[in-house]
């Protein structure tokens, strides 16, 4: 299993050298960007990505009928980060990632539903992130303030910027900065003692959560 794993990580990895920035999507009634989401294994305990969200990243939006239209607005996807603990490890047992979010401050709620976009909002273009870990299979949903730890930094839409993660025994770093490698803010989260903590599969774009993409959802990856 692992050699095969290695076999389609050492393929990956060639077909990124050649390409380089690449913007994945997610497409409507969908949650992943492609058919096989596995993005490759990590050994190191620094990694590194830059991203650029676009207009869809900030504008999605779920229809007036959608009974969880609130609940799947307000709930966060998955943007990009690795497994702890061992290369065979689920994400949903140990991992770190960031995750996004349209502002919800823009779209109008009445009983769950979405009922309506606020004219005008000010903060219709910007992406909320936050820390968001998996701890021996404890869920970060449920644990805000200590496995999910929402960044302050709101991010604009078509703006690079470079997302880190330090893998410690006993935690993880994120770190957040603009295109010029100036360090904008960062979140650490207490994980248990592992084996192993800084091997891992990569994670890439996932929407949702509660609710597949209702339409077309995009980001850009680059190399750091």
């Amino acid at each position: 299993m692992l050699f095969v794993l290695t076999i389609i990580a050492t393929i990956f990895i060639a077909n990124n050298v050649v390409n380089s920035a690449e913007c994945r999507t997610v497409k409507q009634g969908a949650h992943y960007s492609s058919m096989i989401p596995f993005h490759g294994l990590k050994s190191n305990t620094t990694i590194s990505t830059r991203i650029q969200f676009t207009t869809s990243s900030a504008r999605y939006l779920f229809p007036p009928t959608e009974s969880k239209g609130e609940l799947c607005t307000i709930s966060w996807n998955k943007l990009w980060g690795a497994g702890r603990c061992g290369y065979l490890t689920s994400n949903h047992k140990d991992s770190d990632r960031f995750v996004f979010r349209r502002v919800g401050n823009c779209l109008r709620y009445e009983s769950g539903y979405v009922i309506g976009e606020n004219d005008n909002c000010p903060d219709s273009n910007l992406i909320e992130i936050a820390a968001y870990a998996y701890d021996n299979s404890l869920k970060p949903f449920e644990r805000e303030g200590t496995l999910l730890k929402e960044f302050s930094t709101r991010l604009q839409i078509d703006i690079w910027y470079k997302v880190t993660l330090i893998f410690e025994e006993i935690k993880t770093i994120y770190q957040l900065f603009d295109n010029n490698d100036q360090l904008l803010e960062t979140q650490e989260i207490d994980h248990r003692q592992c084996k192993d903590f800084n091997l891992g599969m990569m994670q890439d774009l996932y929407f949702g959560g509660q609710c597949p993409a209702p339409q077309a959802v995009s980001v850009c990856y680059d190399k750091a």
